[in-house]
């Protein structure tokens, strides 16, 4: 069975990627803005669930794994990982008397079909409800657009409405351009709305939080009815929330400079602004 303190099997369960990059770094390689992962940082320290998405077309090296990894170290001080094992998973976690689900996100390597080692299914549909108990989740697809992920999550995998608006962020990766080197691109950033909508009860909400721009490689972000929104969702008011959002803007523009710093670096940067917080 899968021992996730095993280097190894981590790297063979595709736990972990080939070539690991910290946020700085993949920053600093133009991926995505100091804006969109601030706002990201921010709400992963006040519990969201996430997923990252990449192209139906399976292309090596797209950059779920790495993408998925750097942003775990945004998760709140405390975090537990309970690392699944695909579809030999029996959530035998949950059972433990000292578990906090407040305090636990379930790392699943992939939600799909193509091996054993990822979910699908029944296994992969009891994944997905987990944030209905309290647990946090932290996966990648296969999906092209936010549409696609949402369509997967309730019609391929038959998760009710309501667990899916508990999944909270959807990042769509891609690459863009027809030369090489190949450029990687944070597509779409979005928030899934936790409440339903009274005119479309059965419709999941996607909220845009950063949207890529073909035209001039920028990133358009989230307007501040938005943030506002997201505020309340972390329980701080929008004076906090706008203070606590700049600051980790700062911070990443800062360590983001030249090719970036590393992971262990980024620990340490990570672990010295929330002292400040």
């Amino acid at each position: 069975m899968f021992d996730p303190r095993d280097p190894y099997e981590r790297y063979w369960w595709h736990y972990d990627s080939r070539r690991p990059l910290s946020m700085a770094q993949i920053i600093a390689l133009k991926s995505v803005d100091t804006e969109t992962v601030a706002l990201i940082w921010l709400l992963l320290e006040h519990g969201a669930s996430l997923t990252v998405a990449g192209p139906t077309d399976p292309q090596p090296g797209i950059g779920k794994t790495t993408t998925l990894n750097a942003l775990l170290q945004f998760l709140p001080e405390g975090t537990a990982l309970a690392y699944m094992s695909g579809m030999y998973e029996n959530f035998a976690f949950t059972q433990l008397p000292d578990i906090d689900p407040a305090k636990t996100y379930a790392l699943c390597n992939e939600v799909s079909d193509h091996l054993p080692i990822y979910m699908w299914g029944r296994v992969a549909r009891r994944y997905l409800t987990l944030p209905a108990k309290g647990y946090h989740i932290a996966t990648s697809v296969h999906a092209d657009t936010i549409d696609d992920v949402i369509y997967m999550y309730q019609h391929d995998l038959r998760v009710p409405v309501q667990d899916i608006r508990r999944l909270g962020l959807v990042i769509n990766i891609g690459v863009v351009g027809r030369v090489y080197p190949l450029r990687r691109r944070w597509l779409t950033t979005h928030f899934l709305q936790p409440h339903a909508d009274p005119k479309r009860p059965d419709v999941v909400i996607p909220i845009p939080l950063s949207l890529w721009n073909k035209f001039d490689d920028t990133f358009e972000h989230a307007d501040s009815s938005i943030l506002d929104d997201l505020a309340n969702w972390s329980g701080m008011t929008g004076s906090e929330f706008s203070t606590a959002l700049q600051r980790r803007i700062d911070c990443l523009e800062e360590v983001s400079q030249g090719q970036g710093i590393d992971m262990n670096e980024m620990y340490s940067v990570i672990e010295e602004l929330r002292k400040g917080d």
